[in-house]
Formats: structure tokens, sequence, C-alpha cells
């Protein structure tokens, strides 16, 4: 019996909330028809839909506009971003515009400001859009009607479609495989370079012998051209030219590597003026001085000179680098 009793008060309650739920919905309704007829009379501002009813997610484009005289403004303007009041989803808004009045527009307007909203809605039901008020003016609410969308006939069962078989051609393999070739053979051409620059560097390496070169002082790649050509004797053989050539080319190149000049390639007046220069002793640059100038009259003039002058020269010339050598202890 209670368990009865308690079926009858759940399902009265039910009842109640439903019948509750319907007049709410008569009540709203009944508030926008009423609205609606309180706005009988003619307004400047208007709020209208291009329709009254939509499905779930279908389009409606909601436009408000304000007839206004010259001298004008339309301050207040109504501001919406995500949705509009009535609780439709805003989808996109047009720009403010202004725009001259139509044929059928009430004749005191001189300009028209416009806009509109593209809305949607996904709860069946009424919307209502309320009154808009701007500048004074007041617009009459709006209603829209969202249903359901209603699909269309269950789709038929069709039988299963035939396998089509296609007929490759060797050139459309060619095709379909030609991204897959192009890798393979990118890879290859890479490997093979790899193994080419590694086989070149192993026979490098093969062939490289380190060798330390020692920093051998000028001095002593002097003395020792100097006493090889005293041993040669080429004066003693008509090449006195040869000499002296000889003889010129090793005191330079010890000079310029000893007190950092440039003589090789100066003539001998020029190579006379940078040896006056240097910080040795006068017999030292006097002596060296001779020796080049006679090698010039020889080399140039077609001068004969005795053997013993050979000698002397020669001997002039290892005496000049072994007073001006660097000292190793120093």
């Amino acid at each position: 019996m209670d368990k009865s009793l308690y079926i009858l008060r759940l399902t009265i309650g039910i009842i109640i909330v439903w019948g509750c739920g319907w007049g709410l919905n008569l009540m709203n309704l009944g508030k926008c028809i009423a609205q609606s007829s309180l706005h009988t009379v003619p307004s400047d501002l208007e709020l209208m839909s291009d329709t009254g009813r939509i499905s779930w997610g279908e389009r409606a484009t909601i436009t408000l506009r304000l007839g206004l005289e010259l001298g004008g403004n339309s301050s207040g303007w109504p501001i919406w971003e995500d949705t509009i009041p009535g609780g439709l989803e805003i989808l996109s808004t047009s720009k403010i515009d202004t725009i001259l009045p139509q044929n059928d527009d009430p004749d005191q307007w001189d300009m028209i400001v416009e806009q509109s909203w593209v809305v949607t809605a996904w709860d069946s039901g009424y919307v209502v859009i309320p009154e808009i008020e701007v500048m004074g003016e007041k617009s009459a609410p709006v209603m829209i009607q969202v249903v359901p969308t209603r699909t269309g006939e269950a789709p038929e069962m069709m039988p299963a479609a035939e396998i089509i078989k296609i007929e490759w051609t060797f050139w459309d393999r060619v095709e379909k495989a030609a991204p897959y070739l192009l890798k393979i053979l990118a890879v290859l051409l890479l490997a093979l370079g790899l193994i080419y620059l590694l086989k070149k560097i192993k026979r490098k390496e093969r062939k490289e012998i380190e060798m330390v070169v020692p920093d051998i002082p000028p001095h002593i790649t002097a003395l020792k051209k100097l006493r090889e050509l005293e041993e040669r004797k080429s004066w003693a053989k008509g090449e006195a030219k040869s000499f002296h050539v000889q003889l010129s080319e090793i005191v330079r190149t010890y000079i310029d590597a000893r007190f950092s000049i440039s003589s090789l390639e100066s003539t001998t007046r020029e190579a006379a003026g940078q040896i006056d220069l240097l910080d040795i002793s006068q017999s030292d640059k006097s002596n060296l001085i001779s020796a080049l100038r006679l090698g010039d009259k020889i080399k140039f003039a077609k001068h004969t000179a005795r053997i013993d002058d050979h000698i002397k020269v020669i001997n002039t010339c290892i005496e000049f680098v072994e007073n001006t050598m660097v000292n190793p202890e120093s």
C-alpha cells in the first residue's frame, strides 16, 4: 500500500512540473504578443528577421534599422559579440552601414543606420528577442520558432558494387614507382659519394708523410751554401759570371732573412742603400758592398777579375755572415 501511494505521488509531481513548463512557455508567448501589440505605433527603430522559423543549426538574419533625420546620431547602438538577447548564437556580424531610405520607409527619414547579424540555435522552442532601445526609440520584439532538424527517408540498401579491375601499363607502373625509385637512387648516390670520399681520405693519409721542417737559422743555410760554392771554384772553370750570380743571391737571401729587408729583387745600388742602414759595423757594410759591386762588373761590364779577387770576395761574404749572425746563446 505504501509503495502504490509513493508511485501515485511521484506521477502527480511529474504532471505538475510538466504543466508548469507549458504555463511558462504560454506566458512568454503571451508576453511577446502583448509587447508586439503595444508597439503598433510606428517607431524609428526596427528589429526584423528574414524568417520566423528555423531548424537546428539553420541560419537566420536579424537586422536592426534606425531611421534618422539630418543631424541625428545612433548613440547607444547595441554591441553583440557571441549571442544576441534571447539566446541566439551569432555566426557573423556585418559592419554598421548608413544607407538612403527606400520607397516604403517613412518620409521623415533622411538616412538609415543598419546592421545585420547571422544567427542560429540548437534548442527547440520559441526564442524571443526583446525590444531594443536606441536614442529613446524602442523596437518591437521578434519571435523565432526553432524546430528539430527533420531527417529524410532512410537510405535504401544497395547491393555491393562489383570489383573493378584496373589494367596498369608499364609506364603507369613506372610513374607510380618513380618517387620510390628516386629516393633509392639518391641513397645509392649518397652512399657512393661517401665511399669515394673515405677512400680518397685514406689514400691521402697513406701518401702524406709528416715531415717536421726544422726552423733553420738563416746564417746556417748561408754559410753552408757559401762553402759549397767555395769548394766548386767555378771561377777557375771559366764560370766567373755564374759564380757571382749565385754569390749575390746567397748573400741577399741571408740579409733579407736576418734583417727583415727586401734586397733580393733590388739593384746593387738599391741594396747598398739598404745595407748602409743596417745596425752593423761600417767595415762589414763596406766589404759587402764592394763584393756586390765587383760581381756587377763581372756580370754586366765583362770585367775580368783575378783568381785572388774571387777568393777574396767569397771570404768576405763568409766573414760578413759570421760577423752579423744571431748568436744562439743570446
